[in-house]
Formats: C-alpha cells, sequence, structure tokens
C-alpha cells in the first residue's frame, strides 16, 4: 500500500456504498428475477450504485452482456462526463439509447474499435474484450513475471489480450474455472453474463461514494471510486483496494497519513504555464525543430494498436465458469464455479435488455478483424529528408 497527499476538509461520514450515480434509484427488491445465488450480492451493489437498472422490472441476470451495456455501466460506474465525436464508425447510430454511453468509453480510452471503423455495440462482448475494458480502465499492469501457465486454454486467449488477462488474473481478479478435473480454464472467446460481469466489478469496487461534502473514515474493503464533490479522505483512511477520482469530482482532498492502493484520478486538469515553463518549452522547440517525432498508431489514432476485439460469434457454452459463479446452460448443475460464473449457453435471445440495452440475440460474427495487432512492435526506425533540407526520424512508440 502507499500513501498519497492531500489537505483534511469537510464533516465525517464513515461510508460504505452510498447513493447511484446519474440513474433513477432502485432497490434489488424491484426486480421479479433477482437471484438467490452467488450472483445475489453483486447485482445488489450493481443496482444499488447505478450500474444496472434492469428493464420492466426485471435485472436480466443470465442475459449475455452486449459491448453497448459494458460501454453504459464502466462509464456510469466511473462516473464519465467528457464525450467524444464518433464520426470514425459506421456503426453507431445517433439515434441509439446507447450513442451517449459509446462516446463515452471512447472517451475513456477503454472502447477503441475494431480497427476498420467499427465499434459493434449490439454484440456480445467476450471475456477477454471484459478483460481489455477493465484493465484500461483501472489501468491495471500484470505482476512481473506473470504468466498463463496455469489455465489450460491459455493458448485460445488472443495475442493482443494476453496482457490484460496477465493483468486481472495477476491483481487476483480473475481466477479461472475448475471444469472438474482440476484444470483451470479462462474461457476467453466465451460470452459472459450479466450477473458474472457484476460480479468481477464487485470484486474490484466495493464502495461508491456519491454524496457530496462526504469524508472517508476507517477501513474500507475492496476498491473505492468517489464520484462526488468535496470529498475528504481522512488520516484514518485504510483502503484495501485502489482509489479511483471519477472525472466529475472535484475538490477531493486526501490525508497524507491515508493508507489506499494505486490512486486513479480521472479529473481533467488544466495547464496552468508560467512565464518560465513558456520559455523553456520555446527554447526546446527552438533546438529540436528540425527533429520530427512520429508515433504509429491504429485506424482509430491508437498508439497503442487495437482494441478489445470483435464479437464472438455463436455463443457455445464454454468449460464450467470461473470466479464470477456457475454456469446457466439448460439448467443442470455444471461443475462447481467461481465467483465469476460461466458463458451463457447457446447463445439464445434473452427477454428485452434494460437501460443499458436489450440481448443480443445468436451473438452473430461482426467483420473480420479485432484492430488489436496494428500496433509498432519491432518497426524499424526510418530516417529521411524533406526537400527543405531537414531531416526526419519515424521511430515507432516515440514523441518529443
Amino acid at each position: 500500500m502507499k500513501k498519497i497527499l492531500g489537505i483534511i476538509l469537510g464533516s465525517t461520514v464513515v461510508a460504505s456504498t452510498l447513493l447511484s450515480f446519474g440513474v433513477s434509484a432502485a432497490s434489488a427488491s424491484d426486480f421479479s428475477d433477482m437471484p438467490d445465488d452467488w450472483s445475489t450480492a453483486a447485482l445488489t451493489a450493481a443496482v444499488d450504485n447505478g450500474l444496472l437498472t434492469g428493464s420492466d422490472g426485471m435485472i436480466l441476470p443470465k442475459d449475455n452482456l452486449t459491448r453497448a451495456q459494458m460501454a453504459t455501466i464502466i462509464s456510469r460506474a466511473f462516473g464519465a462526463v467528457s464525450t467524444v465525436e464518433l464520426s470514425d464508425f459506421t456503426d453507431v447510430p445517433e439515434d441509439k439509447w446507447y450513442y451517449e454511453y459509446m462516446q463515452k468509453a471512447v472517451a475513456m480510452g477503454v472502447f477503441t474499435g475494431d480497427g476498420s471503423g467499427l465499434l459493434t455495440p449490439d454484440n456480445n462482448i467476450t471475456r477477454e474484450q471484459v478483460f481489455a475494458v477493465l484493465a484500461r480502465a483501472f489501468k491495471l499492469e500484470a505482476a512481473e513475471g506473470a504468466t498463463l501457465e496455469n489455465f489450460a486454454d491459455k493458448d485460445s486467449v488472443s495475442s493482443w489480450a494476453l496482457e490484460y488477462a496477465c493483468a486481472l488474473v495477476s491483481n487476483g481478479y480473475v481466477k479461472g474455472s475448475d471444469d472438474g478435473t482440476g484444470a483451470l480454464f479462462l474461457n476467453p472467446k466465451s460470452n459472459i453474463t450479466r450477473a458474472e460481469f457484476a460480479q468481477i466489478m464487485h470484486n474490484m469496487v466495493k464502495t461508491y461514494i456519491d454524496e457530496e461534502n462526504a469524508t472517508l473514515s476507517g477501513e474500507y474493503e475492496g476498491g473505492v471510486i468517489i464520484r462526488a464533490k468535496n470529498v475528504v479522505v481522512d488520516e484514518t483512511a485504510e483502503i484495501s483496494g485502489n482509489l479511483v477520482i471519477s472525472e466529475s469530482a472535484e475538490n477531493v482532498t486526501i490525508s497524507d497519513e491515508a493508507v489506499t492502493g494505486k490512486l486513479i484520478d480521472n479529473r481533467k486538469v488544466e495547464d496552468e504555464k508560467t512565464d518560465a515553463e513558456t520559455e523553456e518549452k520555446t527554447e526546446d522547440k527552438e533546438e529540436n525543430k528540425n527533429e520530427v517525432w512520429l508515433t504509429p498508431g491504429d485506424n482509430n489514432g491508437n498508439t497503442e494498436g487495437g482494441n478489445e476485439g470483435t464479437g464472438e460469434g455463436e455463443g457455445t457454452t464454454p468449460p464450467a465458469g470461473d470466479n464470477e459463479g456457475t454456469g446457466e446452460g439448460e439448467g443442470t448443475t455444471p461443475p462447481a464455479g467461481d465467483n465469476e460464473g460461466t458463458g451463457e449457453g447457446e447463445g439464445t435471445t434473452p427477454p428485452a435488455g434494460d437501460n443499458e440495452g436489450t440481448g443480443e440475440g445468436e451473438g452473430t460474427t461482426p467483420p473480420a478483424g479485432d484492430g488489436e495487432g496494428t500496433g509498432s512492435e519491432n518497426k524499424p526506425e526510418i530516417e529521411f529528408e524533406s526537400n527543405e533540407g531537414w531531416s526526419a526520424i519515424y521511430k515507432p512508440g516515440s514523441r518529443k
């Protein structure tokens, strides 16, 4: 754990989970299909904190999660505000309910498209795509030396998703499933249900702070996301997980005695440049005016090369689920799962979705290409000269 610096303000509130953010209040009892199983606590937390809102009195726990629903949930969870134009993408009509959420997810950098101008919002999202979105959102990195050697299906993980899968596994958020033989599976190409995703999210974040002028004191299990203004993390606070400050939060202060995991500050800060800084940058620019550094990226302008991948096809049933919970299938009891659960069986069309969107039906395969391989690895430096006599170096992955 590391300590982070701030100033103490405000009144004291010892909080666990506070009011939901930006959506109508709902409770678990409002939904006729709220399950009583491994996923109940996670789904209840998702409802209480505005991540899931359901549809027609149903929370649809066994429905496959779509990419649009994922974008909705992650932007709600992080209190995202900024949007970007989606003119580079051809499959997100402005009249769709999820348009603004897709704008926010792209602005957050967690959705980048498939490299061919598609965001595939209506496709089911796969587990490895979920790993990518969460690793980006929480800025997770794999522990040094981390591998997927313990998983029997490690070779099924797409090359672009390896670092993200390692990050989720090495940080303890995903543990894989046991098929009854002792072998562990990640099921990277399988779809993920709404209940399963709610469980992963609950593993990562236990507390959402939405009350203005609140002060966090004492112990907090798991991660904390602050989405309100004028919040104080005082000197007695001990947060066992990561601390996220949302883009919409203002005047958040943290005592230098507070103990937390990684601090993830998503607020937009205007840089105030002093005359000295401006002069220094001018001198640096003058010194380097004859040198140009270019950073290649994918078709969406991303220097990391690609996205979270494409949809997964027919939504076939993977081996028994992992720490997101048990499988759903045909109603039979699957091998013991972990807290996440397995995929959804045959990819059948679920009941109408909620405010995050409807279910995904057949899980059809989107156009080829996930864009993840468009990065700048192993590309040589190229030196060239212009007609004006200056030289330039094309050096992938660098900028000056």
